[in-house]
């Protein structure tokens, strides 16, 4: 086999690479398309209520029950405060987004109360 014939060979085995990918890659982003909602719930459920491992007294982990292990073993371990705070600081611009235009309207109901009530005012001293 040539120089030049190994290298298309080698460019054929490349590119059906990256297409078998690619298409891996469309089935996981139809998969987390179809179940957005699940996949986001759970993960904000796993965030709130992360799985609590079950110790004895002396502080050994008990041995998993069957029905427990299967489960166990698909959950992922124990948020620290450091993945909290990174969540956290990812999940700032969002939450500005939201809050920023409910701040601006409370502001502008503020501010409109307070000049109404400076220029509805009874003068006194003034007659007229």
């Amino acid at each position: 086999m040539t120089p030049i014939e190994k290298l298309h060979a080698e460019k054929n085995g490349i590119e059906e690479k990256c297409r078998i990918q690619e298409k891996k890659l469309d089935d996981d982003f139809v998969y987390i398309k179809d179940n957005a909602s699940s996949l986001i719930l759970s993960g904000i459920s796993t965030l709130l209520f992360p799985p609590k491992n079950t110790t004895k007294e002396n502080g050994q982990q008990l041995a998993p029950s069957a029905e427990t292990a299967g489960r166990n073993m698909s959950k992922s371990p124990a948020l620290t405060l450091a993945d909290y705070i990174a969540i956290t600081k990812s999940m700032l611009p969002v939450v500005w987004g939201v809050l920023q235009p409910i701040i601006i309207t409370w502001g502008i109901r503020k501010a409109k109360s307070v000049l109404s009530g400076l220029f509805s005012g009874k003068r006194i001293g003034v007659r007229g």
